[in-house]
């Protein structure tokens, strides 16, 4: 499971939640409060917002062509970035510090 911070003025709501999970894959199923995705490579996405942080967990299928396990990735990289506000590379970057931290 990881866990991801939205950047100041990106509200952690489930209203845009659903919006971007609309935008990036198209459709999700919901269960409770969890929102259930299935793209390329992705057998599985089960996304929730508790706490004002996004939790998100994935089961990956390894025996996908290349590039579909490359368009997963840039989509799934897109829709972190459009709803939290932070870049891969920033992302990266707080997950290292909190390691360090920990």
């Amino acid at each position: 499971m990881r866990e991801y911070k939205f950047k100041r003025g990106y509200k952690a709501t489930t209203e845009r939640l659903e919006e971007m999970l609309k935008k990036h894959f198209g459709e999700f199923k919901k269960d409770g409060d969890k929102y259930i995705v299935s793209f390329g490579a992705m057998e599985e996405m089960v996304a929730w917002i508790e706490n004002k942080k996004l939790y998100v967990e994935t089961k990956t299928n390894k025996n996908v062509p290349d590039d579909v396990a490359l368009e997963t990735i840039k989509k799934y990289n897109k829709f972190l970035e459009d709803l939290t506000g932070y870049t891969a590379k920033e992302r990266r970057k707080h997950m290292m510090k909190e390691v360090e931290e920990g």
